[in-house]
């Protein structure tokens, strides 16, 4: 298999990818054609013969003109050169954090974080796996009876241009490639504007080929590799194999469009019963309502059991499920009779393992379907608390009428190719223990299932009962405090935008939102410990406890967003309890007036303590209304005891643009990764830590352990490359919305002979070009702190005033636009509109919505490392440079 020896490249030049769209797209439209197995074939190995990474012969030249060399060789599906070998090992050491910063700087933080703490490691290439794999993946259980063949007449699914667009664009960044190698990176590259035209033409093929697929109209010799997918093995800690199949991105996305076509229509058909597919919060309503019906019942005789279905996905008969799929959703049937009424193909290296039964791993409509199959049965139970979040069953109620129910289960799910497994089923007995009628029937039943108690009881990863809730956050500190020894490999600004993004809070929201988390203050504050303590580590400085507050706030309220445990509890379960209400009555049966979600008066009681002026948000559901309210009085309490310079920076951080730096992709293609240096400066200005030693500047002056004097020292190290990078970011700017401009353009000064920045060489606005000449101003420098304590950017738009001042003679002729802003990132008024501006125009030129971001967060980086530069530039160049290795 040429996915065992050769590598694909995950990015297309963009030199590259006009030719590249194009080849594609023929190739699609061929296959549409003529529906040939060669078509196919060509289909199915463009990826290797086109977007295949260089040999080592090929590495002196461009990888643009090797691409298109590929490109224009011929026909595709040729044979391969096989002196370039792609070995699948596990990474240790620093190869481990080397592949957890390349995550990152695709864009793929969640992959990163899944490579960081996995406790799996590749299983061997040896006879034992290769068994192991066709033991996950069983031959039918009985003669199996499909439905017939769709034909011409059929009803079928279609779709349109943007529906194929917007699936693309829905696709994690990192998601890897099937056996075509085609990764759906490489889709969104080739239907991005910077494929022009040839971009557009290839969506369009891929609107065709969807439809095409939708009919089912692929020819029968292709659909085994078409719907196959590749198949790796990892070791599992107990001991057994965990099957990872991906498949071809041209069926994940067909059957993407399937699930946005149908998921209104059948979300609402299997509520409230199966909250698995297209039920938004369907988790947190499962469990919230199993909350409430053990409160409900508590002291009585009533059950609740948890059913686990041994290899669910794997085993359901898919004769069943496409029998339902005929009847329900009649439209998605051609294609997904192509896909599972024939054996597909999964390759582990060269070796196939065939799939004849269940739903194939990855595929988006694999929980539908299985819904689908297990629907009746699950809809004949008669337990009060009858609920199923795909293969997690939960059924509660009187124990006759729970074990009646499980008889019936055991019965009706082997006729679908699925069996209760016994060693994960679980069951609670509200009275506190089973009676000993119940557990001898219980034994017959399901043996061996496991007894919870209160501290025990968990659905879905969260705890039903308070008294499990300490168990779980101390869980997650000790996981978290495990991060440290990884993080501090990495680099700062990849570390930080890990622990935002993926491993602090974001990992516990789950947790949050389903349990009263709040209700143990001190294991909060145990975890809030933890997490100061690695953000120091990470960023290599010490905060105060009203500094460690201020970072603990969203970044739009002048934090770093890294939230604390203990702000965020009430909000995420407030929204949860609210969001959930609706369905969970829908569960239960219960009066939706006279019911309340356990724990929810109390935690708002909680929430009005904190907040005691302000009132219960318009929209509940939502957690950033409730945290809105706690973010507001929380940096006013900040700005209320300090004064001076510390409020200036207070309200300088805390608007909008300032913070954008934060938000920016660390990627040192993309010239956004800040050094650790750069990093520590940028975190500790904002936050008002301690920056150096106090020491002399080199100008003679005292700079305190603030380092601040830096930002407005008369010799700043960092002022002209600040103005130089912020003025060639906005001339790229303009040059990529169609307005060439040049920088420091002759015949163009005052009377002292000083020149603008910059000039549109096309009119701007009424005929008339544009001029700007940028300025960045110390907010807390001495002159201006009494102004910028008073009113963030008041020290841009001082200079924003002077700078036209200056240029007023200009001004008769040209536009003028002074573009004033702060050390603390603050822009004026008239630099932010012109800003707003050129986004404008970028999105206008088809660049995308996020051109203007991307924009925004080059500047304020280019903002940050200019101050770096300046607070070490202070130093001798004894002291700060010419080191011992230099």
């Amino acid at each position: 298999m040429w996915k065992k020896r050769v590598r694909i490249l995950k990015h297309i030049p963009k030199g590259a990818r006009c030719l590249a769209a194009e080849k594609l797209s023929q190739a699609i439209e061929k296959c549409i054609q003529s529906n040939t197995t060669q078509d196919w074939f060509e289909l199915q190995s463009f990826a290797y013969t086109c977007l295949r990474v260089p040999s080592s012969a090929d590495r002196g030249r461009s990888l643009t003109s090797k691409v298109k060399e590929n490109l224009t060789a011929g026909g595709l599906g040729v044979p391969l050169p096989t002196d370039v070998t792609s070995r699948c090992v596990s990474a240790s050491g620093r190869a481990l954090y080397k592949l957890v910063e390349t995550k990152v700087f695709d864009g793929d933080v969640s992959g990163a974080v899944r490579i960081l703490l996995s406790d799996s490691s590749l299983a061997d290439d040896s006879d034992a796996t290769v068994e192991a794999l066709r033991l996950k993946h069983p031959i039918p259980s009985r003669d199996l009876q499909f439905p017939p063949e769709p034909n011409l007449s059929s009803v079928f699914l279609t779709v349109e241009v943007k529906d194929v667009a917007q699936a693309i664009e829905s696709f994690n960044s990192g998601s890897a490639g099937g056996l075509d190698g085609i990764r759906p990176g490489h889709l969104k590259e080739l239907t991005s504007p910077a494929a022009g035209d040839a971009g557009a033409t290839l969506l369009r093929s891929l609107c065709s080929l969807a439809n095409f697929m939708l009919k089912g109209m692929v020819n029968r010799e292709v659909c085994p590799f078409l719907y196959g997918a590749s198949l790796c093995a990892l070791n599992k800690k107990d001991g057994g194999i965990r099957p990872i199949a991906v498949g071809s991105v041209f069926r994940r996305l067909v059957a993407k469009l399937g699930c946005s076509a149908v998921r209104e229509e059948m979300s609402e058909y299997l509520q409230p019963l199966q909250l698995g597919f297209g039920v938004p919060l369907g988790c947190e309503a499962a469990i919230h309502a199993a909350r409430s019906f053990a409160y409900l019942r508590d002291g009585s005789d009533s059950i609740i059991f948890k059913v686990d279905l041994e290899n669910a996905f794997n085993t359901v008969e898919r004769d069943v499920f496409l029998k339902r799929v005929l009847e329900r959703v009649p439209s998605l049937f051609p294609f997904l009779h192509q896909c599972y009424a024939r054996p597909s193909n999964l390759f582990f290296g060269t070796i196939p393992v065939e799939s004849q039964v269940g739903a194939q791993q990855g595929d988006p409509l694999g929980p539908l379907i299985f819904s689908l199959a297990i629907h009746d049965v699950v809809s004949s139970l008669r337990s009060p608390l009858n609920l199923w979040y795909l293969d997690d069953g939960t059924v509660g109620g009187d124990a006759d009428e729970v074990l009646s129910d499980i008889e019936s289960l055991v019965q009706g799910l082997a006729a679908l190719g699925l069996r209760i497994n016994p060693r994960k089923s679980e069951v609670f007995a509200c009275a506190g223990q089973l009676s000993p009628a119940t557990q001898e029937r219980l034994d017959v039943l399901v043996p061996g299932a496991k007894v919870l108690d209160r501290t025990t009881f968990m659905l879905l990863g969260a705890p039903i009962f308070p008294e499990g809730v300490p168990a779980l956050v101390l869980s997650k500190m000790r996981t978290l405090a495990e991060t440290k020894s990884h993080l501090c490999q990495l680099s700062a600004h990849v570390a930080l935008s890990i622990l935002r993004g993926c491993l602090s809070i974001p990992r516990l929201t789950y947790s949050l939102r389903t349990a009263p988390v709040w209700l143990h203050r001190e294991e909060s504050k145990q975890y809030d410990e933890v997490l100061k303590d690695l953000l120091e580590a990470i960023v290599n400085i010490s905060m105060s406890n009203e500094q460690w507050s201020q970072a603990a706030l969203p970044v739009r309220y002048g934090g770093l967003g890294l939230r604390r445990l203990e702000d965020t509890q009430l909000p995420a379960f407030l929204a949860s309890s609210c969001g959930v209400l609706r369905l969970v009555t829908r569960i239960l049966h219960v009066n939706g007036d006279e019911f309340s979600i356990p724990h929810a008066a109390e935690a708002l009681e909680l929430w009005q303590s904190v907040c005691p002026e302000s009132a219960v948000p318009v929209q509940p559901e939502r957690q950033r209304d409730w945290d809105e309210e706690q973010c507001r009085l929380q940096l006013n309490m900040l700005m209320l005891r300090n004064a001076g310079a510390e409020l200036a920076r207070l309200r300088a951080v805390s608007q909008p643009e300032s913070g954008l730096w934060l938000h920016a992709l660390p990627s040192p293609q993309l010239g956004t990764l800040l050094d650790n240096d750069s990093l520590r400066v940028a975190v500790a200005l904002r936050l008002g830590c301690t920056v150096v030693e106090p020491h002399v500047c080199v100008c003679g002056a005292r700079v305190d352990q603030s380092g601040r004097h830096g930002l407005h020292c008369v010799r700043s190290a960092g002022r002209f490359s600040r103005h130089h990078a912020i003025n060639d970011i906005v001339r790229r700017a303009l040059v990529s919305a169609d307005v060439p401009a040049v920088l420091e353009p002759p015949g163009l000064s005052r009377a002292d002979g000083k020149r603008p920045d910059g000039l549109t060489m096309v009119p701007w606005e009424k005929g008339r070009s544009l001029l700007w000449d940028a300025t960045c101003v110390c907010t807390l420098a001495p002159s201006h702190v009494q102004s910028t304590a008073a009113n963030a950017g008041a020290a841009a738009e001082a200079a924003a005033r002077l700078k036209k001042l200056k240029y007023s003679q200009l001004m008769q002729r040209y536009l003028f636009v002074p573009l004033a802003v702060e050390t603390m990132g603050v822009w004026g008024e008239e630099g932010r509109a012109f800003l707003r501006e050129i986004t404008r125009r970028l999105r206008s030129r088809g660049l995308g919505s996020s051109s203007g971001a991307h924009l925004m967060q080059r500047l304020s980086l280019a903002v940050q490392r200019g101050n770096a530069a300046s607070v070490m530039g202070t130093f001798g160049s004894g002291v700060a440079r010419r080191g011992i290795f230099d």
